[in-house]
């Protein structure tokens, strides 16, 4: 159980790291798309980035889920636990 603990741990630690990276390259966008100097935005390097938002939404989301399952693991030890 100790070790499937650990493991949940990790998954949620490494979850919120990529949360944090995603954040930051959404707001490197937003500075991108809202240019204030006047200079043109060029299509390529925005649609670079939001490409590797996605990409990285879409990570994210694959360690969300494999926290969930760890915690389902985690819930079904502790009721065997209970049971025993």
């Amino acid at each position: 159980m100790e070790e499937a603990v650990g493991n949940l741990e990790k998954q949620m630690q490494k979850a919120d790291e990529k949360l944090d990276s995603l954040t930051m390259q959404v707001i490197h966008v937003e500075h991108e798309i809202l240019n204030d100097d006047g200079t043109e935005v060029e299509v390529n390097n925005l649609l670079k980035s939001v490409t590797d938002v996605k990409n990285d939404y879409q990570n994210l989301r694959k360690e969300v889920s494999e926290v969930q399952d760890l915690q389902k693991q985690v819930h079904l030890i502790r009721k065997q636990t209970l049971q025993v």
